[in-house]
């Protein structure tokens, strides 16, 4: 999706989202910027386009999951050209989208602190996040975390700070910051504490600072540069006669990945193309979309392919492999039957 429109007498440059096609992320065909910042949950993007106002040699990437804050946060951005929004959870797809090395800071202003013990993995002191960020960030980078929950702030310096290669090196009350947020002024005026947190990335990790990427290998192109095979299957079946409701609700997991399926819909009138809702997380990063199947006859020889439809901006993780293998298996086992 591309283009401008007016919405609310306003230009939204939808083409500011990035869909990566290809991970990791080249950071360089942005641009060339002399620095690159990640800004993970923007909320209504006042932030991130005074940011990217008052630091125009910096290419500013945002990363949100909520889609009305991702239009208020390009409503915001106007006709500045460096700043690229990415739909996503940063906890599974920091690492996913951005090599070793990559990115000279990352913030995060106000982040839910997840005070409950049963969701302490949603923090930012979770070894997760660490490992994530310890591999994402340059030599020198910095991780900035701004919060009105002082014990948050505290618990993080804490985590980062004695990670291998990051140190925490101030913990500050009430900084004085050339850019703020609209909730940062409310507080302050009501006489209400915000704590900045900075941990930088040390020299000496170079090299060592790095983890396992889950995606990457689904992003391998063919020889002619098309699409990647491995989210294609094509089986030696036709597709069940009498639809396809025998799916709905199924599933499955492995390893870290769930997946199910949902409701199908007729894609064509010769009834030989199906879109199937499907659903998918990794761990807690869920996408949904639809799986295309498309029966062919090709030489008196009937197949089946599966793969995500065209329009779904899917990202290519373990979780949608498994379901695409997944559907491949009950289909065949159908047809079977």
């Amino acid at each position: 999706m591309s283009g401008r429109f007016s919405i609310f007498s306003m230009d939204i440059d939808y083409s500011k989202i990035l869909f990566p096609r290809k991970l990791p992320l080249d950071l360089e065909s942005f641009g060339g910027f002399k620095k690159t910042v990640l800004e993970i949950g923007f909320g209504n993007g006042e932030y991130t386009a005074q940011y990217a106002a008052s630091h125009d040699d910096t290419l500013v990437i945002g990363m949100e999951v909520s889609p009305s804050c991702i239009v208020r946060c390009l409503k915001r951005a106007g006709d500045l050209s460096n700043i690229k929004i990415i739909r996503a959870d940063a906890r599974f797809m920091m690492r996913e989208l951005f090599p070793d090395a990559s990115l000279d800071g990352v913030i995060m202003n106000f982040p839910c602190p997840w005070p409950k013990n049963r969701h302490a993995a949603r923090r930012v002191t979770d070894a997760s996040f660490a490992d994530s960020l310890s591999s994402v960030l340059k030599p020198g980078g910095t991780f900035e975390l701004v919060t009105d929950e002082e014990w948050y702030a505290a618990d993080a310096a804490s985590a980062l700070g004695y990670f291998e290669g990051m140190t925490a090196y101030a913990l500050e009350t009430n900084p004085t910051r050339a850019v703020t947020t609209k909730y940062e002024r409310k507080w302050l005026d009501m006489g209400k504490n915000i704590t900045r947190l900075l941990v930088a990335k040390t020299d000496v990790f170079v090299g060592a600072a790095s983890v396992s990427r889950k995606t990457w290998e689904f992003y391998r192109e063919n020889d002619d540069g098309g699409e990647c095979d491995m989210m294609h299957i094509r089986i030696d079946k036709a597709l069940p006669t009498g639809g396809l409701g025998f799916l709905f609700g199924t599933g499955g997991e492995r390893e870290e990945a769930h997946w199910a399926f949902k409701k199908s819909y007729v894609s064509s009138r010769a009834e030989d193309s199906y879109l199937i809702e499907t659903i998918c997380a990794d761990l807690d990063f869920e996408q949904r979309f639809y799986l295309k199947l498309t029966e062919r006859n090709d030489d008196g020889k009937t197949t089946t392919l599966i793969k995500p439809d065209g329009t779904s901006h899917v990202y290519l993780t373990p979780a949608v492999r498994f379901a695409i293998e997944d559907m491949a298996n009950r289909l065949s086992t159908q047809a079977q039957a």
